[in-house]
């Protein structure tokens, strides 16, 4: 619908697409973050239970920040080619056709 609505007052088929795209980049950022404060906790508290189910001692735990910007970086780039097709086939929309659908 807001498709529509942008296109009734004049939005170009790039700027269509450049909302979805950045829609898409902003979900996948978030989720990056959220998963980034969650690997710590949970890959220590992992590296201490094997270790203590398996060896009977703590396991060394290293928490690299090379590979949380690494997969920052795997991220945009899959939220951006995930985001591309959706954003072409929402700029190819009418409004006739996006008002039609609801």
């Amino acid at each position: 619908r807001e498709i529509g609505v942008m296109r009734a007052i004049g939005a170009s088929n790039g700027a269509i697409q450049r909302i979805v795209i950045v829609e898409g980049v902003i979900i996948g950022m978030l989720s990056w973050f959220i998963g980034a404060m969650l690997a710590f906790p949970a890959g220590w508290g992992l590296s201490s239970a094997v270790g203590a189910i398996l060896f009977q001692t703590a396991l060394p735990y290293s928490f690299s920040a090379g590979g949380v910007f690494t997969w920052l970086a795997i991220v945009a780039v899959l939220a951006i080619v995930a985001s591309s097709l959706p954003a072409w086939n929402a700029s190819r929309l009418t409004v006739r056709e996006v008002l039609a659908y609801e």
